[in-house]
């Protein structure tokens, strides 16, 4: 039998594994913390401008730029801590951080205490960023190789659905009378969730035999990126995966300004896209398990950056030349436009395609001792990417006054220089996707 062949492995087996179904539970219900809350914000803030005659786009920015920055400032600190201690002993303070957060989010929501909101989301990202080297470091230690492809699409699909749910549940919550008392209620219940599954996480112990002393955050950052960008195989995996959030931010982004000016929906359209999108992305992520024939998912890559290339291509031609009237009604505008979903639905699939294994073979090409500083340093690299994808498409869209169309052609096309540097940093990866192709022998 091949040694690199994938093992068949069901993700629902591992939902129900004591080694990882705490730990999926945990992720899941902060990422679903953050988003809730991030945009709870957001509403409260277009809510306070509309009513005081404020700049909701500066205010808006803010409080974006305020859920990245902790990953810029502290993700390499982060790595270092994960790398230097138990990693469920850890996940257990971060998440009583996280109760007291929010417990704190829920007065200053209720009070619409604006600048406590701020700085309590800088917090909560802060914790976030503290909690990211730990997630993908403990998937390593908690299962076998041959399950990590099958962890990771888990990981990567509950993370959007997570962002899906908060997104919806904010927006549904807030029209109420009584709306921003149920989410701070539902907020500070799932944190208390988020603490109770942790305690169940097995334990992770360090691999570093000398603790090494924490450093200034800045020098450890520029350290931690220096060390990663001499590894021309961590190298590339970084930037692979990076060009994941880039493309993964700005579709998220601009759809919602799409499904308003292209397609001539309402808010209801947003949800169905972005749903559209999210699911793409579980199914995607998921479903490389079952389709890879490589323990590592290295023949999925390029197949999945192959389908992102015609899929948003496909997106341009697709999209309709008028938008519809705006009492159309989301069924009608559905119906109208089932290519621009199809589309979406295959850009979220081929993109989990693209990104689990990528995430599996950062894993498995790292130490186990310095694994979470490795996976901090591309946290560090995807904030940038981010950031620069909210810059090309200020000026791309904001200045320049592209049509969405041709912005997300674009954002289509750039895959093909990406698919190239793949090509010509791993070549073997051509290989392994042609391989696939050909039926399976009987073993």
């Amino acid at each position: 039998m091949d040694p690199n062949r994938s093992a068949s492995v069901s993700p629902w087996q591992l939902l129900t594994s004591v080694r990882f179904a705490p730990f999926f539970s945990t992720q899941f219900l902060g990422a679903l913390n953050d988003n809730l809350f991030k945009n709870t914000l957001i509403l409260l803030l277009v809510f306070e401008s509309a009513q005081q005659g404020g700049e909701i786009d500066k205010l808006t920015n803010l409080a974006a730029a305020l859920f990245i920055l902790p990953y810029l400032l502290f993700s390499a600190l982060a790595g270092q801590l994960a790398d230097r201690h138990e990693k469920s002993a850890l996940v257990r303070l971060l998440k009583i951080g996280e109760l007291g957060l929010m417990l704190l989010a829920s007065v200053a929501l209720l009070s619409h205490n604006l600048s406590m909101l701020y700085l309590l989301l800088f917090l909560m990202a802060t914790q976030s960023a503290f909690f990211s080297p730990i997630k993908y470091s403990l998937i390593p230690q908690h299962l076998e190789p041959s399950q990590w492809v099958a962890g990771n699409g888990l990981v990567e699909a509950g993370t959007f659905i997570a962002i899906l749910l908060g997104t919806l549940i904010a927006g549904v919550l807030f029209r109420y009378p009584q709306g921003e008392l149920m989410i701070a209620a539902l907020l500070c219940l799932q944190a208390f969730l988020g603490w109770w599954a942790c305690r169940r996480i097995p334990l992770a112990p360090s691999a570093i035999a000398e603790q090494q002393p924490l450093r200034n955050p800045a020098r450890l950052t520029v350290r931690l990126l220096a060390q990663s960008w001499k590894q021309p195989r961590i190298r590339f995996l970084i930037l692979a995966i990076s060009w994941f959030w880039f493309l993964g931010a700005a579709y998220l982004t601009q759809v919602p300004h799409y499904a308003q000016a292209v397609l001539g929906g309402d808010t209801l359209t947003v949800s169905a896209l972005l749903c559209c999108f999210t699911v793409g992305i579980g199914a995607g992520s998921l479903a490389c398990n079952r389709l890879t024939r490589d323990r590592l998912g290295r023949d999925m890559v390029l197949i999945g950056l192959a389908g992102l290339i015609l899929a948003g291509s496909d997106l341009f031609f697709a999209s309709p030349q008028s938008p519809l009237p705006a009492d159309s009604g989301l069924g009608a505008l559905l119906a109208a436009n089932l290519r621009v979903a199809l589309d979406i639905v295959l850009i979220g699939a081929f993109g989990g395609c693209y990104i689990v294994p990528l995430y599996t073979q950062l894993q498995a090409r790292t130490d186990i001792g310095n694994r979470a500083q490795t996976i901090a340093a591309n946290n560090i690299v995807n904030a940038l990417y981010m950031v620069l994808s909210a810059a090309m498409g200020f000026v791309l869209l904001g200045l320049w006054h592209w049509p969405l169309e041709t912005f997300f052609l674009t954002l289509a096309l750039l895959n093909l220089p990406m698919a190239a540097y793949v090509v010509w940093s791993r070549p073997g990866w051509l290989g392994a996707s042609f391989q696939r192709l050909r039926p399976k022998r009987q073993l």
